[in-house]
């Protein structure tokens, strides 16, 4: 009896401890399909962009029995987010019922009363909206009719009920002058803008709205580049950056009246990107790079009157200023400590923060350019869609046939990738991955091994890069990088990351090239006083400079100056002044007389000029035929005869790098467009 009752008591246990098992395995189930869920959801929303299909997947996570709470909280805000974007009035229940069930998920519930601040009355309903497929480099004016832009170089400004576009400036055909940074004053009759004049430096100019009135207010040959950042409230100063050679920048005042200037703050290192006065015009909000070459900035607050500057966010994340409310009780800025560029906002009180930051709107954007405020409540930035993607295809140049079509280089950071160039001895592909938003955001040097395709990173002090280029041993590169609020030739070691600058004076555009020995260098030159473009031969040991080819300006280089393998020819493409016809030129390496190759050409801009491996024909990228949105490969003997298309063509085809088997060949294909959005609806108040 005592035995039976053993046993059954043991059997007891046993059949407990298999369904605790049970049990403990159908849990585990349940959480590792709600991850699978949640992860494939993520994926649909924030890389394929397809929210319905996100908010479906989203949708399964809630219904499923017993997952896990903290997978729920983030299904639940993820979906109130898809359905923000989207307009749906969903997402008000789903924040709500995250801050509602959830509260021992703080961080969700954080974001989601953020949200719910920004949505506001249950009849408010928060959007972005799209203005204008078109330039960012302007913002609107306070009644919300006109948007000013660059167009083709020129200020202009588009009519946003018409759709209409006028220009302000008329630069001419003829002249490398162009507009650049704009700004409209207050009352909506005039726009101060950047001027990039004939004599190498920008001025500060201010043009009626009505093209009235054009005249310079501020010009300094000691300042590189001037740019206006904002009016003052009642109009009477315009808020600029001067950007001083090689001494950092100030943040100044330009009076309108007679273009005096009173200086507010210098800066050693850097230079602020963007800076607003407050709508009381006492303090101006400004961000700063939180150390030397740094891609993250925090946000300060400067006292117009001399009062001290006050640290207003902190943080490790990259915090850049957009603008104060209308009421001046709060900052708006970008931030990406969620994971993506998205607008928070702070509350100031007397010139200091008042509470921690809050969310207003997740994932702006890729590349945000911030604009400005309309008195309605309507904040205009503008989001830079482009993408760039590095590919190798195979090509038999005798034959012009494309032997396998492009494969993308890596399809890791898609959309981010370019400028690809092969190694002399054809094992490595290096290229950059933008990591950071802006022009000269942060990018990742990544090195792909020709055979396995396998891709590392390069460790490297310099991160702010515009090209790379191997050096002809293979242990170093040539890049054109932002450094110290200039943007020097540098050589990085590939090894340690060090670099160290190259003496030449390049203008900003294309990189130079070094001789197969690496004793001397070519590259392109500007000279304002002689006004002219040049193609240069350094002596790398001795500094000495040979003129091989000099054209007059106006005139511009379609594409940098390319080195044949035997070191023997160089090959680049200019636009002649008189003619406008853009020409493909060859001229022997140790100088000697240019002569067309190609006259008349169509070639592409930004293009491409590559030599083969025999050094007996060039590769250039040539515009879209009529009907087609391709760029294409064309191939041309040097010793002369027709042209001849490669049939390899790809959107906005350039970077070209042919590997030494003459057959692989790397480019980068890009799909650059500007976009300007509204956010309506979102500040306390508005509906």
């Amino acid at each position: 009896m005592r035995h039976s009752l053993q046993w059954r008591l043991i059997s007891g246990l046993l059949l407990c401890a298999g369904l605790l098992l049970l049990a403990a395995f159908a849990s585990a189930q349940k959480e590792q399909q709600s991850k699978l869920l949640l992860e494939q959801a993520t994926k649909k929303e924030l890389i394929d962009g397809d929210l319905k299909s996100a908010i479906e997947t989203y949708q399964q996570i809630l219904n499923l029995q017993d997952a896990p709470r903290a997978v729920v909280a983030k299904a639940l805000l993820h979906l109130g987010q898809c359905n923000e974007k989207l307009g749906n009035a969903e997402a008000r229940r789903a924040y709500e019922r995250l801050v509602r069930d959830f509260a021992d998920q703080p961080e969700e519930v954080r974001a989601a009363r953020g949200r719910l601040a920004a949505l506001g009355g249950r009849d408010t309903a928060m959007r972005v909206r799209l203005v204008w497929s078109g330039d960012i480099l302007g913002a609107p004016t306070r009644d919300g009719r006109y948007l000013t832009f660059q167009d083709n170089e020129d200020l202009a400004v588009r009519d946003l009920t018409t759709g209409q576009n006028r220009r302000l400036t008329n630069k001419g055909p003829r002249s490398l002058e162009f507009a650049t940074l704009s700004v409209p004053s207050p009352d909506g009759k005039e726009v101060a803008y950047s001027w990039y004049n004939k004599d190498d430096f920008s001025d500060l100019r201010i043009v009626g709205l009505d093209g009235s009135n054009p005249r310079v207010l501020y010009a300094n040959p000691e300042l590189p580049e001037v740019e206006p950042l904002d009016w003052s409230p009642d109009g009477k100063n315009i808020l600029a950056i001067f950007y001083r050679k090689g001494k950092g920048a100030q943040i100044a005042l330009v009076s309108v009246t007679d273009g005096s200037a009173r200086v507010l703050k210098s800066f050693d290192r850097e230079a602020p990107e963007r800076a607003r006065f407050s709508p009381d015009g006492r303090f101006i909000a400004y961000d700063f790079p939180q150390r030397s070459r740094s891609n993250e900035c925090d946000i300060f607050l400067l006292a117009v009157d001399g009062g001290p500057e006050i640290p207003l966010i902190q943080n490790p994340a990259n915090d850049l200023i957009f603008d104060w409310t209308p009421d001046g009780k709060r900052i708006l800025f970008g931030s990406d400590r969620s994971g993506t560029m998205g607008a928070w906002w702070i509350r100031i009180a007397d010139g200091k923060a008042d509470g921690p930051p809050e969310l207003v709107k997740p994932d702006l954007g890729k590349d945000v350019r911030p604009m400005g405020f309309t008195r309605d409540g309507s904040y205009y930035f503008g989001v830079r869609t482009g993408m760039s993607d590095v590919y190798i295809a195979e090509v038999d140049l005798a034959s012009g046939r494309v032997m396998a079509q492009p494969v993308l280089a890596t399809q890791r950071f898609a959309g981010s990738n370019s400028g690809p160039d092969w190694s002399a001895d054809g094992r490595q592909l290096v290229y950059l991955s933008q990591r950071g938003p802006g022009v000269w955001g942060a990018r990742a040097i990544c090195v792909r091994d020709a055979e396995s395709g396998e891709v590392r990173e390069l460790t490297s002090k310099l991160n702010r890069l515009a090209y790379v280029r191997w050096f002809p041993d293979g242990q170093s590169l040539l890049a054109v990088a932002a450094v110290d609020n200039d943007y020097p030739v540098c050589r990085i070691d590939v090894k340690t990351g060090n670099f160290e600058r190259v003496d030449l004076q390049q203008p900003l555009g294309y990189p130079p090239v070094w001789s197969r020995d690496g004793k001397t260098i070519f590259y392109h030159q500007g000279n304002p006083t002689a006004k002219t473009l040049s193609v240069v031969a350094r002596n790398a040991a001795t500094g000495q400079e040979k003129e091989l080819y000099s054209v007059a300006d106006p005139s511009y280089y379609c594409a940098g100056v390319a080195l044949s393998p035997d070191g023997q020819q160089l090959a680049f493409a200019v636009r002649e002044a008189k003619s406008q016809a853009k020409v493909l030129k060859v001229l022997p390496a140790a100088g000697g007389d240019a002569r067309d190759l190609l006259r008349g050409v169509q070639l592409a801009w930004p293009g491409s000029v590559e030599w083969a491996p025999d050094s007996q024909s060039l590769l250039f990228t040539r515009e879209p035929s009529p009907g087609d949105s391709k760029t294409e490969l064309w191939l041309v003997a040097v010793r002369g005869g027709e042209p001849r298309k490669l049939g390899l063509t790809a959107k906005g085809m350039r970077d070209v790098s042919i590997h030494p088997d003459g057959r692989r060949v790397a480019f980068t294909s890009a799909a650059d467009k500007n976009e300007v959005w509204a956010m309506e609806n979102f500040l306390p108040g508005t509906k």
